[in-house]
């Protein structure tokens, strides 16, 4: 039946009246035949709309480039594309409901070409030659022109029909939704500021509304007002005060998870295939045969034991035990064999999203308010065991941000590049891993009833009292025992051992200099200093020992004090922040950063390992600091070097920050995920500056020469962004950004 066939309805309801005079039942027979011929004929509509959408296989035949790897990147950008063609005509008709037969049997067929065609080039080339591939159809997908070209000869006009059609509604919906969010964020300033109105009259605000504690609480601990209110107060605000990432939110219910020693980060070994990624409570397994690194992630325990540390891995057919070495390194057992998961195909599922203030997907929008039901597509999954090699790994250097979940642009350009940011960021997930040290971190909460401690891989939340705030931490393996050193910098550092019973022991006192909420203004927060001190005693697991680490018995001899030392020296490697701490005296790295003379060069060359340490302040005119709370990039290239290695369409003179304006343009209605993620490859640290906009990173190994600080933060005035040139040399540094060496974009 086609779409065409208008007299379909009206034939089937002849045949129900003359049914109906053969039987009492016509009535029934007439309304249930009209309703379903009527139901009919959209649906063969959309199957006719679909019915010149291209083959795979004519896609192959179409589209060749200069050479075959040109020709192979071209087509892989056409299969994403049309991807995103798919899922978007699916999403105007319903975001909660399923993909139709023809739209789930062409969404994986194109889906499914992409990914064979990537995973054999990878096979079969360098490291180099994959990245430059990647980089070539990213450009293919944010080119324009070859969009218009391929669409014309390879779609119907049925097909480009049905696509416009459904762009249209999108747009409308996209609108509508971004309106419905403004009002509610409207809405939820308006409320602040009626209750510092009643405040400011003698009333009280429920001092235990959920909603209205966790504000203040990411408000004092440097999130910004735009992150921590409204809808947004769902994602950005959990990382803030140190419960990021979807397994923390899910916390929010079932508590922070086990207290715990863990390992964070990536261990590889140049000439190695197979690389060990831990997260807090897993381990994947990565370059193993075929076997997909998600799907291979066992368990993990750490052990500590009189002069030495060891990790336990629940592997599949048989555990296998890795040896901690005092520099941070890994000692495995060799050929070992691994059962896992591999790809043999896709399928579709429903997943709860939430939304605050942004379209949801790669450039098209979800009409749809505050948490909704998405339809996404999965890999289906064969269980296989490969034999490989787990030997002896380096120390992890700083890695960038983890891969993120897909955060969309708002369609202004200003947006779209906050959006780019969050996007790169990781919104809830990343946000508290972006900048977390590598090797061993800490996760849970301890407390011993005044004073309380909870971690995560990035950071600890201290609380002292009614005072609290976001310190950096570091964890040292020494022979006997775990320590860790958490670098209060303005009110004392301190050292905590971990004990047998996995309680943290420590002495002395400690002074948390935070902040509180004084008052608001519309958007305009201040604030009040609130300090307390706490004696640093013996702090116990709230949320159970967890039976992934253990400790053996050994002496009970209080830890050192720290006073000093907030990096150990068997802390070793480069490192994201270790402690927010007053800038020295030191040159300043802050030229303008505006001209970008043509004569200097985009890449920083690298120099010879040392030991350094950043400090990174930030300094503006009157009122708060807006740099506070914020995200700083340390690279190695100029950002619109960077970027165009990447394949997006830069200018040949643009400034870091309009070339970071035209990748966003360019990703307006584009999935840009896969450049975004190898963006996050080219990042050598990230920090998030402290209530005071300073942080600092320090290391022991990292390379002398020049890098550049790339952040943004949104000003009266429009958006300040930053791509600060500093030369880095061993000992002390300093860069200070400032709206002098910023770029302003209206």
């Amino acid at each position: 039946m086609n779409a065409s066939d208008s007299p379909a309805p009206l034939s089937c309801l002849s045949l129900s009246f003359r049914r109906s005079r053969r039987s009492r039942r016509a009535c029934l027979e007439l309304c249930v035949g009209f309703l379903l011929c009527l139901l009919l004929v959209p649906v063969c509509a959309l199957a006719q709309g679909l019915a010149d959408m291209p083959s795979v296989e004519r896609v192959q035949a179409e589209i060749k480039g200069s050479d075959p790897v040109d020709t192979l990147a071209r087509q892989v950008a056409v299969f994403n594309v049309l991807v995103q063609y798919v899922n978007r005509i699916k999403t105007s008709r319903s975001v909660r409901g399923p993909f139709t037969p023809d739209e789930q049997k062409l969404f994986d067929a194109y889906r499914l070409a992409a990914y064979q065609i990537s995973q054999q080039f990878a096979k079969t080339h360098t490291a180099a030659e994959t990245q430059a591939f990647n980089g070539l159809h990213n450009r293919y997908e944010m080119d324009g022109a070859f969009e218009h070209d391929w669409r014309a000869r390879l779609l119907g006009s049925q097909a480009s029909a049905t696509y416009n059609a459904a762009m249209t509604d999108l747009s409308a919906g996209q609108q509508k939704h971004y309106q419905q969010e403004m009002d509610q964020y409207k809405q939820a300033v308006a409320q602040q500021q009626a209750a510092k109105n009643r405040q400011a009259s003698g009333g009280s605000n429920d001092p235990n509304d959920p909603t209205g504690v966790a504000i203040r609480r990411c408000l004092e601990l440097g999130g910004s007002s735009i992150s921590c209110l409204g809808k947004g107060i769902n994602t950005g605000m959990f990382s803030l005060v140190g419960l990021g990432g979807m397994e923390s939110i899910t916390s929010q219910i079932t508590g922070p998870g086990p207290a715990r020693v863990v390992l964070h980060g990536t261990y590889a070994r140049p000439g190695e295939k197979t690389s060990l990624e831990f997260s807090i409570g897993k381990v994947s397994i990565a370059g193993c045969g075929d076997l997909d690194a998600s799907q291979t992630a066992p368990t993990y325990a750490i052990e500590k034991r009189p002069g030495s540390a060891r990790i336990v891995v629940n592997n599949s057919p048989a555990p296998f035990t890795l040896a901690l070495g005092p520099n941070g390194g890994l000692t495995g057992p060799g050929m070992v064999d691994v059962t896992g998961k591999v790809i043999v195909g896709w399928t579709t599922q429903t997943t709860q999203v939430y939304h605050n203030g942004v379209s949801v997907g790669a450039g098209y929008a979800a009409e749809c308010g505050g948490s909704c039901r998405n339809t996404t597509q999965s890999p289906i999954y064969k269980v296989k065991t490969e034999r490989c090699t787990i030997g002896t790994y380096n120390a992890p250097p700083p890695l960038p941000p983890p891969n993120p979940k897909a955060d969309a642009l708002n369609n202004s350009p200003v947006g779209m590049i906050g959006g780019l940011v969050a996007y790169t960021n990781g919104g809830a997930e990343a946000m508290d891993n972006a900048d977390a040290p590598r090797g061993l971190r800490m996760n849970g909460l301890y407390s011993d009833g005044r004073m309380r401690l909870q971690f995560s891989p990035a950071a600890a939340i201290l609380d002292c009292g009614e005072a609290h705030v976001r310190l950096e931490y570091t964890v040292e393996n020494t022979p006997d025992r775990f320590l860790v050193h958490v670098a209060n910098s303005s009110g004392g550092p301190f050292t905590l051992a971990v004990e047998p019973d996995n309680s943290l022991r420590g002495s002395g006192q400690t002074t948390v200099n935070g902040r509180l909420i004084s008052g608001m203004e519309g958007e305009n927060v201040t604030y009040r200093p609130h300090s307390e001190t706490c004696e640093v005693g013996t702090l116990r697991p709230d949320t159970g020992s967890g039976e992934t680490m253990k400790v053996a018995e050994g002496s009970a001899a209080a830890p050192p004090a720290d006073s000093t030392s907030v990096a150990p020296a068997s802390y070793t490697g480069p490192e994201a922040p270790i402690s927010a701490v007053p800038a020295p005296s030191a040159a300043t790295s802050a030229a303008a950063n505006r001209a970008y003379p043509a004569t200097a060069s985009a890449t920083g060359a690298a120099g010879t390992g040392a030991a350094m340490r950043v400090f990174i302040t930030s300094a503006f005119d009157g009122g708060a600091n807006p740099m506070a709370g914020q995200v700083v990039w340390v690279m190695r290239e100029r950002m619109d070097a960077v970027l165009r290695s990447l394949g997006a369409p830069i200018p040949a003179n643009a400034t870091p920050s309009q070339a970071w304006i035209a990748f966003a343009m360019a990703c307006k209605g584009r999935d840009c995920s896969s450049a975004l993620a190898q963006l996050k490859t080219r990042v050598v640290a990230a920090t998030r500056l402290d209530a005071g906009g300073k942080a600092t990173i320090s290391t022991q190994t990292a390379a002398t020469g020049t890098y550049y600080l790339f952040a943004q933060v949104r000003g009266p005035g429009g958006l300040l962004m930053w791509d600060v040139p500093a030369n880095f040399q061993p000992g002390d540094n300093t860069v200070t950004l400032t709206a002098t060496n910023a770029e302003l974009i209206h």
